[in-house]
């Protein structure tokens, strides 16, 4: 068959080219007789002949406008390309309107197609020929028609019109024209492919029909109405029992009107024009390489990493062919290709080897069969059903054999096919690591914070470079979030630590700045730079904190008034390093009947110890200033713990809280309790004995005491005009017992003791009154009279008065008017 095809298509190409070249010998001269039309034929007429002229069974049509009929011997001038002188264009539409148009027994039809190409040869002859003198082809074909064949006029002036203007409007067609057809095969499979028509004609239309393959869209070898240009999908259809095969096919095209015209010409007449129709050209081709139906497939992998912490071991596996392409089932999908491994386990990296090693522990399989929809066009992820048992390196070795196959697969695939995988390639090994570390877990501000990186099991045989980098936490962010650039505090990957062995290596790391979390990442790569182990943000061993100090304190519970309260603060925790570190103390003097937590406010602070911080350098206990308290009451301390960074500015680190019950100081009323001698006689010397409790030691005190007189037997009256003596101020440092300076009495009588404790805020001012006595109390009275008699023995028995503060302001008062007022002639004894 394909001998015959080439012979025809080289006997249509010969008579193509000898068409064109115009060298078809011409023809025996005959007559033309009158074919379809109107008017009279002869040679000479006064209308003219309107229609189709016969040469041998075909019509033709005149050229030449005005010249005389062809009614003598005409002879065939053959296919010519050049006729009447007329240019491709003019050849084109001639050739069109006869060929479409001309070959018909309508005589208007006829007579239209020949106004028309007369028109076309020669515009101006054909409208005034028969003596029109207007520029209109309906008007010329009126002039005649209105007496040849009035009933037609109108008919043939608008198909006339009609005909002109569609031969104009066309380009000029192909004198010749050759194409071939253009086979491709699908590269994943070879039963598929494409068919595509090549020309040197734009336009063509036609017939292919294929061997070996059908039309993926019908289903048919055949295809109607081909275009030049297209692609049209195929289906191979090879014989049967054929694995190697070629896809040919053949047709023809037509590529439009050519610029020729069948040229006859008659003697002392008319040229005339007969059909040539449209252009036909042969098409041909055949596949390249013959196709292909068997395959021989292969396998790379690629493990999901070379480093994994542990877990299974994961392979991305991906399929392939060296011979063929992949095999087709019939419904079009792949078919199934099964696939197995053996997964080993060494403690040494792997090298490359046609075979595992003797020490290589077979640990696991593998097994895969592709997709029959995915075939070998996507990777297919493995893993292990089992984790990994341990640190080590880890190969899988995987292979394809016919054995076991589908049937599908075994039709498809060479015969005995068989193909394994080397061991150690670089793609297949995964190392299992076991790297941790531990960072400082507490640290002060100031030290430099550090890392132990911990390796253990197996290295890579160039060992491993391991690095760190630190983050601070910002405030209110989880720690493990906190592994931002942002938040970088420090990094080592310039300048890591290389390890050939399992071993722990500790990495130093910044001074820490501030207080806060800080979080490390440690990190080890191979010898290549790739990672084989990152520690995750915020993990509890890789976390150092520099936590603010806590501070817990002690203050003195009870002090007498103006004593001595200090408070003991115990500060635990890191203490900074760097900078200053400082305790400072307040005291607030709490309002009767306010709340703890409110008593401490700016009005009611009564000392302030900033101007004398403690410095804090370590972990301890630290005492405040001392601080003299002078308001009865409760107070409360609050401890606040300062530091100061080089070049800053301090910034409160820890501080108290108002009315803790541990940090009350409460101050005590300062109070008398006094006992005079009872009797002694005029001259004698008696005195007042005072016991004094609520004042702190060292206060600057000092105890008055006052005489008033009245007679034996009347009420009690102390004012100025009853004071008989007042005694010179008795030191008082602190709680405890002191004795008046001794008086004596010329005059006998009632002696009424007041006394009044008092101190002076600052030197040489006026004296404030702690505590008084009252006048006419039960045992401050001592009897004067002129017997002898001391009476001294009553009193060990009797209560002792007790003499608050309020009442010996008032009392001061008064006593110290009746000192200006009155003298009594009375003697004082020391």
């Amino acid at each position: 068959m394909k001998r015959v095809l080439t012979t025809l298509l080289a006997t249509l190409a010969v008579a193509a080219a000898l068409i064109v070249a115009g060298i078809v010998s011409t023809a025996p001269a005959r007559a033309a007789s009158p074919g379809s039309g109107f008017g009279e034929w002869a040679s000479s007429t006064r209308y003219g002949w309107h229609g189709s002229m016969l040469v041998g069974g075909v019509h033709t049509y005149c050229i030449f406008p005005g010249r005389p009929l062809p009614t003598g011997a005409t002879e065939d001038r053959g296919i010519s390309g050049d006729a009447a002188g007329l240019d491709p264009r003019r050849l084109t539409a001639i050739n069109m309107l006869v060929s479409t148009y001309g070959q018909t027994d309508d005589p208007v039809q006829a007579a239209s197609v020949g106004w028309a190409v007369k028109a076309i040869a020669n515009w101006n002859e054909t409208l005034h020929t028969f003596g029109y003198a207007g520029e209109s082809l309906e008007g010329a074909i009126d002039w005649v028609f209105r007496h040849i064949a009035p009933e037609h006029n109108v008919a043939v002036q608008n198909l006339a019109a009609a005909y002109y203007a569609e031969g104009m409007a066309m380009a000029a067609g192909p004198a010749s024209a050759s194409g071939s057809l253009q086979f491709a095969t699908d590269a994943a499979d070879p039963r598929h492919g494409t068919v595509t028509v090549i020309a040197d004609v734009p336009d063509a239309r036609g017939t292919l029909t294929l061997e070996n393959a059908v039309f993926t869209e019908s289903g048919q070898p055949t295809l109607e109405r081909a275009a030049v240009g297209a692609t049209y999908p195929i289906t191979a259809t090879p014989p049967n029992g054929e694995t190697t095969f070629t896809v040919r096919g053949s047709g023809t095209f037509r590529a439009g009107f050519a610029p020729l015209v069948h040229h006859f010409t008659t003697a002392g007449g008319q040229d005339t024009a007969g059909p040539v129709g449209p252009l036909d050209f042969p098409v041909a081709g055949e596949d390249s390489t013959p196709r292909v139906t068997t395959f021989a497939p292969v396998i790379s992998t690629q493990v999901a990493s070379r480093y994994v912490p542990g877990g299974t071991y994961i392979d991305d596996v991906t399929f392939g062919v060296v011979r063929g392409t992949w095999g087709r089932t019939g419904d079009g999908n792949y078919v199934p290709v099964r696939a197995t491994a053996t997964l080993y386990r060494t403690e040494d990296e792997p090298v490359l080897a046609p075979e595992a090693p003797a020490d290589a522990e077979p640990v696991a399989t593998l097994e895969l069969t592709t997709d029959p929809v995915i075939g070998p066009t996507a990777p297919y992820r493995v893993e292990t059903a089992e984790p990994l048992p341990g640190p080590g390196f880890y190969t899988a070795v995987w292979e394809i054999a016919a054995e076991g196959q589908h049937p599908d697969a075994v039709a498809a695939l060479e015969a005995d096919y068989a193909w394994r995988e080397q061991f150690g390639e670089q793609s297949q090994i995964t190392m299992v690591t076991a790297v941790s570390s531990k960072a400082d877990p507490i640290v002060s501000v100031g030290d430099i914070m550090g890392d132990e990186v911990i390796v253990e099991g197996v290295v890579p045989r160039d060992g491993l470079d391991l690095s760190a980098t630190v983050y601070r936490v910002p405030d209110g962010v989880d720690p493990v979030d906190a592994c931002t650039p942002e938040n970088l505090l420090w990094a080592n990957p310039d300048d890591p630590v290389h390890v050939a062995s399992a071993g722990s290596v500790r990495i130093p790391g910044p001074v820490v700045p501030d207080f806060g979390t800080y979080v490390w990442r440690e990190r080890a790569t191979d010898a290549q730079g790739r990672l084989v182990h990152e520690g995750a943000c915020g993990v509890e061993s890789e976390t150092t904190r520099a936590p603010l100090p806590t501070v817990t304190t002690q203050a003195t519970a009870t002090v007498g008034w103006g004593g001595e309260a200090t408070d003991a603060a115990t500060v635990s925790g890191p203490v900074p390093r760097t900078g200053v570190t400082t305790l400072t103390f307040e005291v607030f003097h709490a309002a009767e009947g306010a709340a703890p937590a409110d008593a401490c406010t700016p009005e009611r602070r009564v000392a302030d110890t900033s101007a004398t911080p403690v410095a804090v350098t370590t972990e301890g206990t630290f005492s405040s200033p001392v601080v003299r308290l002078q308001n009865v009451g409760t107070h409360y301390w609050i401890e606040t713990l300062w530091h100061t960074p080089e070049g800053g500015e301090a910034r409160q680190i820890a501080r108290g809280a108002c009315g803790l019950e541990n940090e009350t100081t409460v101050v005590e009323q300062p109070a008398l309790t006094t006992r005079a001698v009872e009797r002694a006689a005029t001259g004698e010397p008696f005195s007042d004995t005072a016991t004094v409790t609520g004042l702190g030691d060292g206060v600057d005190a000092e105890l008055v005491f006052s005489i008033f007189h009245t007679a034996a037997g009347d009420e009690p009256v102390c004012t100025p005009e009853t004071l008989e003596a007042v005694t010179d101020a008795v030191p008082v440092t602190g709680s405890g017992e002191y004795t008046s300076p001794t008086l004596t009495s010329s005059e006998a009588g009632a002696k009424h003791w007041v006394a009044e404790l008092r101190t002076r805020p600052t030197d040489g001012s006026t004296p404030v009154t702690l505590a008084a006595g009252v006048c006419g109390e039960e045992f401050e009275t001592t009897y004067v009279d002129v017997l002898a008699a001391t009476g001294a023995d009553g009193g060990s028995s009797s209560p002792i008065r007790t003499i608050g503060g309020i009442g010996a302001v008032v009392l001061a008062a008064g006593c110290a008017l009746a000192a200006l007022a009155r003298r009594r002639t009375v003697t004082a004894r020391r």
